[in-house]
């Protein structure tokens, strides 16, 4: 997983229209990276606050649902932490840290806002004017709003406020607006440096109801921005109405980045073993199947409670393996039988060490496995040429590093063989052996 600063101009192209700004950190987590089992899906969620975003896939929605491998990356504007450059844009400071054309209520015969052209604070409309209905402000229902008896004059600024910008950056310039009596609703332009920005905000006819403005500005080489508001309404009837939490944010852009890797369908498992010889033991081993697995978190349990891929047994009976790991749980098991498992060894009475790649060395003939086995070969004169207590080991004409003459040489080899009650048999045998050629 990945996060950084990237392809900001992308995104600031794809911004839409917002309702109002949640700050947070600027980054964003879309979680870590995920195996998935065959058949399973990822939901990927864009944290709640993002400005816009934009996904790899194309997707417009704020989550998506993924079920294949692949790299999933989606790219955020948030309104930064901290970063709201308007001063009492809630109005808890009461009507100060602005400027504006219209003057505060100076009361008359329906209360405080009597006359057009006048604002005040206030937490419930009701309390400004005896014809303004009540309801509660945008930011928690308790506090204050700005309420505005609406001007006749055109062109004159309800709201400005001067702020210090950084050159190059975005900033999303946000507002609330609700009617305070249902004959025609205000509607208000807002504009930075003296330039209207976004469309006008058309009141509800629904009283309290509070709508959002929500529009982008960059500040380019400006260091500062002086923002108003003013209403293009200009009726004496009606045209009242509050704004609430104004604010000016600076936004950042922030990327994620998650894999996701969608593992084939689950393997099965299975057992290969040779025969149990009676008296003997016998190694069971457990492999997936088909192989490949790409997880190495797989865990063999036998039902004799051992572990691992392999079991040594040492009776018949039948045996079962469970092989258990992220997406794998297959069982298996095998019924093991004795065999007879004897063995016949055959003497050749010639060959040729000659270096032809034929019949170059001497040994057993052997089917199946004999135990203990040994062969000793002497000469004519009884001197021991060579000693042998391996079956696979085999002699290649030559005694103290030097080739023997031709002739005909004695042996002797001591085996046993095991029988289908488990013990075993011994065997001694002996004869002769012709060697023709010199060894090479």
């Amino acid at each position: 997983m990945s996060m950084d600063v990237r392809r900001i101009s992308a995104v600031m192209a794809g911004l839409a229209m917002g309702a109002g700004l949640l700050a947070q950190p600027c980054s964003l987590q879309l979680g870590p990276d995920t195996v998935l089992c065959d058949g399973g899906t990822l939901v990927l969620q864009v944290p709640l606050g993002a400005l816009s975003f934009t996904w790899n896939t194309g997707s417009t929605a704020s989550q998506i649902t993924v079920s294949s491998t692949g790299d999933y990356w989606c790219e955020a504007v948030f309104p930064q932490n901290n970063a709201n450059q308007i001063q009492n844009g809630d109005f808890t400071q009461g009507a100060t840290a602005f400027s504006s054309d219209y003057v505060p209520g100076t009361g008359g015969t329906y209360g405080l806002l009597s006359t057009e052209g006048q604002y005040a604070t206030a937490t419930d409309p009701g309390l400004t004017h005896n014809m303004f209905n009540s309801f509660g402000d945008h930011t928690t229902g308790t506090g204050n709003m700005l309420v505005v008896n609406g001007a006749s004059v055109p062109g004159q600024n309800i709201w400005c406020q001067t702020v210090n910008v950084q050159p190059g950056t975005s900033y999303a310039f946000s507002a609330w607006l609700a009617s305070v009596v249902v004959s025609s609703p205000a509607q208000l332009v807002f504009s930075v440096n003296g330039q209207i920005i976004g469309a006008p905000l058309l009141a509800s006819a629904t009283v309290g109801q509070w709508l959002p403005f929500y529009s982008l500005w960059n500040s380019g080489v400006n260091t500062s921005a002086t923002l108003c508001i003013v209403n293009q309404n200009t009726a004496t009837s009606g045209n009242d109405f509050a704004l609430d939490d104004i604010t000016f944010n600076a936004l950042c852009a922030a990327s994620d980045t998650v894999h996701v890797e969608v593992l084939p369908p689950a393997p099965s498992v299975s057992i290969t073993g040779s025969g149990l010889c009676p008296g003997s033991t016998a190694v069971l081993a457990a492999m997936l199947d088909p192989a490949g697995w790409p997880l190495n978190d797989v865990v063999y349990v036998w039902d004799t409670q051992a572990t691992g891929p392999e079991l040594v047994i040492t009776a018949p009976g039948t045996y079962s393996v469970s092989a258990t790991g992220q997406c794998l749980s297959a069982q298996e098991q095998i019924v093991v039988g004795l065999d007879t498992c004897g063995a016949t060894v055959q003497m050749p009475n010639v060959f040729s060490p000659n270096g032809d790649g034929l019949n170059d060395t001497f040994g057993p003939i052997v089917d199946g496995v004999p135990d203990a086995f040994t062969m000793d070969i002497r000469n004519r004169w009884g001197q021991l040429v060579f000693q042998g207590d391996n079956i696979s080991e085999r002699w290649n004409g030559r005694w103290k590093g030097s080739s023997v003459p031709d002739g005909t040489y004695y042996y002797v080899i001591q085996y046993a063989v095991r029988q289908n009650d488990g013990s075993l048999a011994q065997r001694n045998e002996a004869g002769y052996l012709t060697l023709l050629g010199q060894a090479q």
